[in-house]
């Protein structure tokens, strides 16, 4: 079963009266993260919905598009502002089929919101259900009991059907008296790309008492044939007299619709087409449309695709909503997520205006569902903020996926906050982590954000948000313990400039970022960066006698390896010695879906890539992958310091020659036990450019007839092993593909070579020493440093 029930194919557009420049990440901003709901088995809508008239805070409403077999599940999301309970709750409201679109108005005057939900779409656009035949295509509205724990479900009740049905809004479109429907099919029928599908009114009827409902809708055709796959749309409450007009973005781009009241006939114009037809694309045109606010002026922005673009107007244009009759829009491109796929769908999905309450402008939301899988930069949420000069300030939220943003003030009534729901389709688009619901708050550097170490779930690893150093008050040393491995607690931890702690001696402190300073008993002042000198090995203790270390000019972000009491520290002879534990749950403001990830040792032959050739290079190996850890900075997350993850290796094998021609960083390896007290780096000279022989590398011969041995002993760490660029001290030499220009290289544990490999059966516990050591990744942008 498929679901292509959308076209994320297209560009991305704001309309502003500046000048428009690229998008770039300006590190002034602190994101804050709620963990609403997880994990959900589908996920697809989210809207922010206030329950009744005097909701000051909203709740929320999701669900995914259901299965064949299985009808999706309407949930309420219950504010905890609004229920007094110490989190978010699920009530399942109703159970539809392939529900859609959805919005909400109060149908019956009482001051409660019902829902519009538009459902029975059928499994995919291939697979439309039929309005005659099948009930395809049909509109409802939810009736709201008054009560958020109500039971049983929410009461139904008919509005329409038009095949395709899959947007709808809620305003007073021709007459003011009552709330009026707008429902807007996709497409007319199956695979039907190329015809228009029917813009349709439905207005309500009612009895003598109102509190009953409508009665009935009648229905008239607003724009039979003028429009093609719509995707989005949004209402402008009030713009026309006192009616609303509509922006809705689909092939023709963006169009603007509106009820002139004089000569009672329905009007378009389109405000901007968006992009035009390229190859054998089947969608071009808009894919979302929203609204902005420059200043006092409210104007439009739209995506489609991998683009980000924005429509700009001339400065003293015409204000306000009369401008988008005007044709004066210019389109700009300011961002861009690569090509789209050979499906031609890309990643973003949905757009949403918000006000970060950093000044006039207002900034924009996109909500990327994560197409390709395994590209983190094409997932997440995006926040774009333009600015004085006309540039936009990009930050990213989250690096979940998302399908839909819902805005509003969910838990402080002075700020908004971007709610986001995964994208999570079975058949069509799913990521590698089940499906949430979270909220993000974009907040001015302050306290918390200078203060503050935060951690939220990446598919199975963890991202780790970082202060800069060099914004840490005097008096702080932020801090998270993330895990223990074999009985070493580590902990990341930031120090300012000159800031001073102490480290008992058989401590580690691993930098990830900037420098610290020690003086050693004969006052000599040893500064250690992220790394030893080039193909040397160096001890990661404290080299002070007292155990101090200091921040050095830029600060430091480094590792603390603490060995805890009454734990063994190895050599270890066998795997369930090697145990981890998460420590997360240590600290309160980290999610719950954190606190609660385990942290295994998998062996590298059950892995994906471990046998991607069907090779069987590991197969009978005791080598075992732990994985991991993103390390960004919290001021602008586009900036990565490093990744760490851990390996072990048992004794007398190897890890395999490796070159890293696909993956571009820089690895340095950081020794937690050295079993055999040999373990070490090995690798081939910068000019060896023949291939590795998999059958000989497996032997002591060829290894060191070839290969140079750099042991690392327990707590050291290594220096570079990539080829460096003449007269600097360590820039990588990087080849055409911007990877980092390695040899060959490995670890191999202690006795390498004594036995065949591989060692079958395994050596037995008292014979093993296993090598444990933790990999840290770089972006090769962190070795860009000048010959001293």
């Amino acid at each position: 079963m498929t679901h292509d029930l959308l076209v994320p194919t297209f560009y991305a557009s704001i309309v502003g009266t500046w000048t428009s420049h690229p998008a770039n990440e300006a590190p002034s901003d602190h994101v804050d993260d709620t963990l609403v709901a997880t994990p959900l088995p589908d996920g697809y809508w989210l809207h922010a919905f206030p329950f009744d008239s005097n909701s000051a805070f909203p709740d929320l409403l999701g669900y995914g598009l259901g299965f064949q077999d299985k009808s999706a599940a309407i949930r309420l999301l219950i504010n905890p502002k609004n229920s007094g309970a110490s989190g978010w709750k699920l009530t399942e409201i109703q159970s539809l089929d392939f529900p859609v679109g959805m919005t909400y108005a109060d149908l019956t005057g009482n001051g409660l919101n019902d829902i519009i939900i538009c459902d029975r779409y059928g499994p995919s656009m291939d697979k439309l259900w039929d309005a005659k035949t099948e009930n395809g295509g049909r509109l409802q509205w939810l009736r709201n009991p008054g009560d958020r724990d109500a039971q049983p479900h929410w009461t139904k009740h008919h509005i329409g059907n038009s095949t395709g049905m899959h947007r709808v809004l809620a305003g007073h479109f021709t007459e003011i008296d009552h709330f009026q429907v707008m429902g807007l099919p996709i497409i007319p029928k199956s695979s039907d790309l190329t015809s228009p599908a029917p813009i349709i009114i439905y207005t309500p009827a009612y009895c003598e008492d109102p509190s009953q409902g409508p009665q009935s809708w009648s229905e008239n055709i607003a724009f039979p044939s003028q429009f093609r796959l719509i995707h989005d749309a949004k209402l402008l409450p009030g713009t026309n007299s006192g009616l609303d007009m509509v922006l809705v973005a689909g092939r023709e781009g963006i169009a603007l619709l509106w009820f002139n009241n004089a000569s009672k006939k329905w009007e378009h114009r389109i405000v901007g087409s968006g992009l035009p037809p390229e190859g054998d694309n089947p969608y071009w045109g808009s894919g979302s449309v929203d609204v902005v606010r420059v200043g006092d002026d409210p104007l439009v922005k739209a995506f489609h695709g991998n683009i980000v673009s924005v429509y700009t107007k001339p400065p003293h244009s015409t204000k306000g909503a009369a401008s988008l009759k005007e044709d004066i829009w210019t389109r700009r491109v300011i961002d861009g997520f690569g090509p789209l796929n050979s499906a031609h769908t890309g990643t973003i999905h949905h757009v949403h205006a918000f006000h970060s309450g950093t000044g006039a402008f207002d900034s924009f939301g996109i909500a990327c569902m994560g197409a390709p899988v395994g590209k983190p930069e094409n997932q997440g949420v995006y926040v774009y903020t333009p600015t004085e000069n006309g540039a936009f300030k990009k930050t990213k939220v989250t690096e979940e996926s998302a399908g839909r943003l819902a805005v509003a003030s969910f838990t402080e009534a002075s700020k908004e906050e971007i709610a986001s729901i995964s994208y999570y389709v079975p058949g069509y688009h799913t990521g590698p982590d089940p499906p949430s619901v979270r909220i993000n708050s974009v907040d001015q550097c302050n306290m918390a954000s200078r203060t503050t170490i935060s951690a939220t779930k990446l598919n199975k690893e963890v991202l780790l948000r970082v202060p800069r150093p060099g914004v840490v008050p005097h008096g702080f040393i932020p801090s998270m313990p993330l895990l223990t491995i074999a009985g070493k607690k580590h902990t990341l931890v930031v120090l300012r400039p000159d800031q001073e702690i102490k480290l008992e001696a058989s401590a580690g402190a691993k930098v990830i970022y900037g420098s610290i300073k020690m003086t050693t008993p004969n006052n000599a002042v040893v500064t250690r960066t992220i790394a030893p000198a080039v193909k040397e090995a160096a001890t990661t203790h404290p080299l002070s006698s007292d155990g101090t270390i200091k921040g050095g000019i830029g600060g430091a972000v480094f590792v603390l390896v603490e060995a805890l009491d009454g734990h063994f520290q190895g050599p270890y002879r066998a795997m369930d010695q090697i145990t981890t534990t998460n420590m997360f749950t240590q600290v309160p403001h980290v999610p719950a879906n954190v606190k609660a990830m385990e942290f295994p040792f998998i062996k590298v032959e059950d892995l994906s890539w471990g046998d991607k050739h069907g090779d069987g290079l590991w197969n009978d190996f005791e080598f075992y992958n732990m994985t991991g850890f993103h390390i960004y900075f919290n001021d602008d997350t586009m900036e990565e310091i490093c990744h760490m993850q851990a390996w072990t290796l048992g004794l007398g094998e190897t890890a395999r020659f490796h070159n890293h021609d696909k993956q571009s960083f820089c690895e340095i390896h950081y020794c937690l036990s050295n079993g055999g007290g040999e373990g070490s780096m090995r690798y081939f000279a910068d000019d060896y450019t023949e291939k590795i022989d998999t059958a000989a590398e497996l032997t002591k011969s060829y290894v060191e007839s070839r290969s140079t041995k750099l042991v690392v002993p327990t707590m050291f760490e290594h220096g570079p092993l990539w080829k460096i660029l003449p007269n600097t001290k360590w820039t990588p030499q990087l080849r055409p593909n911007d990877t980092a220009d390695y040899p060959w290289h490995a670890w191999l544990a202690s006795e390498f070579g004594d036995r065949p490999l591989p060692i079958v059966p395994p050596l037995p516990k008292e014979e093993q020493a296993f090598d444990l050591w933790l990999a840290f990744e770089f972006p090769t942008s962190a070795f860009q440093e000048p010959e001293e």
